[in-house]
């Protein structure tokens, strides 16, 4: 048992550009801060260019934050930054509710505004 308490767990949630109105890119969304933890890094999303999450992909995503305005933190292709940078825009507070573990999974989804 004495493991587990060095894993950090966080709750991530795929969104594909079905959800987002986004072409070729995967939004990873994270729950990013629990009760009594302070998470180092801030709101934010991660992007993925392509069309599903891979381990090259995370490792070669770029973080956007989910301050106002977003700051994209690494390179993105002109057309998929300013796209990713109105979706932060208009979902933001929704988007910050579920990284502050406000709301559940199924509630950040159903709230998500395509653009």
């Amino acid at each position: 048992m004495a493991y587990l308490k060095k894993i950090e767990i966080y709750a991530m949630s795929n969104l594909v550009p079905a959800d987002t109105g986004i072409k070729g890119v995967v939004l990873w969304v994270s729950a990013g801060e629990f009760e009594g933890k302070e998470c180092k890094h801030g709101a934010r999303i991660k992007v993925v260019v392509g069309s599903k999450i891979t381990a090259e992909g995370l490792k070669n995503s770029t973080t956007v934050t989910l301050t106002n305005p977003p700051k994209v933190i690494g390179e993105l292709p002109a057309r998929i930054e300013k796209k990713v940078i109105d979706f932060v825009n208009v979902n933001r507070s929704v988007l910050l509710k579920y990284w502050k573990n406000k709301i559940s999974t199924r509630e950040m989804l159903e709230n998500i505004e395509s653009l």
